[in-house]
């Protein structure tokens, strides 16, 4: 991967620092739209990984949306001229100055983390008079097989609405008027290599989307990632 001249040139650069090849980028970002367009997936990037902006603007001339955590990555990803229906705002504890700025920069949606903060995205929706569309992250009482500290889909975990939750909040969303629910997102976590896990996800996934249909409301979106 690295001739001579690129070996050398780390020799005039403080370290310690981080080294990208933007060429096997761009050949790993063809391949990866090429599997999501043949299934029809929608690829967003995490940009808490990774915010230099040569790396977002490449990122960006391949299709890929953005998934951020705090109304600093939302604002970065709008500077970098990604497209404000192409950017997902997740995390937990944003605060109502972000979720404002959020709201009327008209991202895609909102991933939820608990009933209390879609209570105050409607509320500030109501004063700025739009609707804001919402998914929630559910937290399925999954054990992902992984170590206990990149794991995210257990009770014991601090991320998402616990799966036992949905029909409360179904129920609450009717008397929410600044509220669209337009998906579901899951995360169990990282470096997961047993693929029963994601079997069992999928049957959660299966059930607690026609639960949500029977409520009358058809989701445009299933957040995996």
């Amino acid at each position: 991967v690295f001739n001579k001249d690129i070996i050398d040139s780390f020799k005039t650069i403080e370290t310690p620092f981080y080294y990208y090849d933007l060429d096997i980028l761009s050949e790993t970002l063809e391949r990866l739209i090429i599997e999501a367009n043949s299934e029809i997936f929608k690829v967003h990037y995490a940009i808490k990984a990774n915010a230099n902006s040569r790396l977002l603007n490449l990122i960006r001339s391949y299709g890929l949306g953005i998934d951020a955590v705090s109304g600093n990555e939302v604002k970065k990803a709008i500077e970098e001229g990604f497209d404000n229906k192409d950017i997902v705002f997740a995390g937990v504890g944003k605060t109502d100055k972000e979720i404002e700025y959020a709201i009327n920069s008209k991202i895609s949606c909102f991933n939820c983390e608990s009933i209390q903060e879609i209570q105050v995205i409607n509320d500030i929706s109501k004063k700025s008079s739009v609707k804001s569309n919402i998914s929630l992250r559910l937290n399925p009482n999954i054990e992902s097989k992984t170590h206990k500290n990149i794991t995210t889909g257990t009770k014991k975990n601090k991320f998402g609405i616990d799966i036992d939750d949905v029909d409360e909040i179904l129920m609450l969303l009717k008397s929410l008027d600044y509220i669209n629910l337009v998906g579901i997102h899951f995360h169990l976590g990282s470096q997961i290599t047993n693929f029963k896990v994601f079997d069992e996800l999928c049957k959660i996934v299966n059930i607690t989307n026609k639960k949500i249909f029977d409520y009358g409301i058809l989701l445009n979106h299933i957040n995996v990632g």
